[in-house]
């Protein structure tokens, strides 16, 4: 091959944050072995951990070029901007370290991309080998239904839609957008981000593209526990990016609950001390992560969501006053 040829920059550069889950980061880099479009190189940032992801990273051989990168824990926004920086694709495809890339996946952004997109997001299936539980289920059918619904969609994807765990934008404009704001970093996770940067991108004039044919499964670990406070914190994020931005505050979800009687116990809830909603968050928890939780239990924890989500949303609102 001639000297040109090995200089040149790759088309893609896949770029993964990871934070203590070396399994699922080191699966992820196997899984691009497979890609049909093979002209990327790969960089995965290790966001401040000691459980050896780094050293199992560099200790594999694959058939693409592989950066490991390693940084103090700033969160998932900040470990993406590290990752382009030290880019050299033309185009950016941002992956979390939990998607199974179809052999496909990059064949089909660069489709979009030759189709005169400037963001392409694609489909997140639920990985069949995810654990069994009720809260990776639930995942699944939410992936589910968003692709059903941006696949029927005609003009803008909305801005909740706009998430970075499988998202490629063009590395001139993802510098000229400024990349991900930190600011919404809070506790590793990235409760606003990606919303933030793919409503800047939009604004911005970049065409915005769902492309259902490209396909990463998400293998979805997160407990019943961790996803609470997710909901509390997304509805937080949501909040301050509705307060920045009041123009797409319609866009964003307000959580409601969907029974008087869900409304009329936990609505009180939201405004009173934490430590007094620990039991009902504890009790819907503990019966959600039990084997086939029944009807009730569903609704329970979903209701509880509402009141996390309403809780974020508060904390959101006295944040930004």
């Amino acid at each position: 091959m001639a000297a040109s040829e090995l200089n040149r920059p790759p088309r893609f550069t896949v770029v993964v944050p990871t934070h203590r889950r070396r399994d699922l980061a080191v699966r992820l880099v196997r899984g691009l072995e497979d890609q049909e479009f093979a002209d990327f190189e790969a960089i995965v940032v290790v966001d401040g951990t000691d459980d050896g992801t780094a050293a199992a990273l560099r200790a594999l051989e694959p058939r693409f070029p592989l950066t490991v990168l390693q940084q103090p824990h700033r969160g998932a926004a900040a470990a993406r901007n590290t990752g382009a920086a030290n880019a050299r694709g033309e185009i950016l495809l941002f992956l979390d370290d939990d998607m199974a890339p179809h052999p496909a996946l990059l064949a089909e952004h660069e489709r979009s991309h030759r189709e005169g997109a400037q963001l392409v997001i694609g489909h997140l299936p639920l990985a069949p080998e995810s654990p069994p539980t009720a809260v990776a289920a639930a995942v699944g059918r939410w992936a589910e239904r968003r692709r059903a619904r941006l696949a029927a969609a005609d003009g803008e994807v909305p801005v909740p839609d706009l998430i970075s765990g499988q998202m490629s934008v063009p590395r001139d404009a993802f510098e000229q957008l400024g990349g991900f704001d930190v600011a919404f970093t809070r506790g590793g996770l990235v409760p606003g981000a990606d919303r933030d940067f793919g409503y800047r991108a939009r604004r911005a004039g970049l065409r915005v593209v769902f492309n259902p044919a490209a396909i990463s499964s998400q293998h979805y670990e997160v407990d019943a526990a961790d996803y609470t406070r997710r909901s509390r914190d997304g509805a937080r994020g949501d909040r301050i990016l509705g307060a920045r931005y009041p123009e797409i505050a319609g866009e964003l979800w307000e959580p409601q609950f969907d029974t008087l009687l869900a409304k009329l116990v936990l609505e009180p809830l939201v405004v009173l001390p934490r430590p007094l909603s620990s039991p009902f968050r504890s009790f819907a928890v503990w019966s959600f992560s039990r084997h086939n939780p029944g009807r009730w239990s569903n609704r329970f924890f979903f209701a509880v969501q509402t009141m996390e989500r309403r809780r974020g949303a508060r904390e959101g609102r006295r944040a930004v006053r």
